[in-house]
């Protein structure tokens, strides 16, 4: 009796590892995967759509695009006087990425581990911003109304083909037609050309472009947060 149990211990066992290893084996679970997937991306970058296509377990080439606007405004107080400011910002892009499981052999999370590499097309990728006086502007001794004043206009555009590096964890063999991914990384976007403009009192702003260029020089890196909702085709 006791010879039996244990050898009915040692099948059980032994079941238990083979399907185990089974699900974690990629040998085993590559039979059934799927090569080509849909990907709804959700990111800073904004919302778009992505198709991948997995010619081997640890390589995919990927290919999408995604639009991100943004428009807004408010109130705030410069000199103690209320200034409209509206913006404007619209990022929009195409992309194509090269995907690379390095730790596919692994057992443990690190086989879900994805290193991308790639670059994006921006054919939007720029803001505009429109600041207006409400008050009476001081100068000296003369008092200047808002509606003689003048209005600001800045811009500010990125360039358009920005290189791309990140990673992320996604299943390479996912049991079902439905899993979700996540990444984060960053889009070199180098430095933007920011121009500044005025019209009337404010038509003369050399010194404050000059500044505006050289405070917008440090943003150059578009840093990327997704969330990927992948659909097996």
């Amino acid at each position: 009796m006791k010879r039996t149990t244990t050898i009915l211990s040692l099948c059980l066992f032994l079941a238990f590892f083979t399907q185990v290893n089974a699900q974690i084996n990629p040998k085993t679970d590559s039979t059934n995967r799927r090569k080509v997937t849909l990907s709804m991306t959700i990111a800073t970058q904004g919302a778009g759509l992505d198709l991948k296509y997995a010619p081997t377990p640890e390589f995919a080439i990927r290919g999408g695009a995604s639009i991100l606007p943004i428009s807004g405004g408010g109130v705030y107080k410069v000199r103690s006087e209320p200034t409209d400011v509206d913006f404007d910002v619209n990022f929009a892009n195409a992309h194509l990425m090269f995907d690379w499981h390095p730790f596919l052999q692994e057992t443990s999370l690190s086989r879900k581990v994805v290193v991308t590499a790639g670059a994006g097309y921006f054919w939007e990728a720029k803001g505009d911003v429109v600041v207006s006086y409400r008050g009476t502007y001081k100068y000296g001794d003369i008092l200047i109304p808002s509606s003689d004043l003048g209005q600001l206009y800045g811009n500010v555009e990125w360039n358009k083909v920005a290189p791309y590096l990140g990673f992320g964890f996604e299943n390479v063999f996912p049991s079902k037609r439905f899993n979700v991914g996540f990444a984060v990384g960053t889009y070199y976007l180098g430095a933007p050309d920011a121009t500044l403009t005025g019209t009337n009192y404010l038509i003369q702003n050399t010194s404050n472009q000059q500044q505006l260029q050289k405070n917008m020089s440090y943003y150059r890196f578009m840093p990327v947060i997704q969330v990927n909702l992948n659909f097996g085709l």
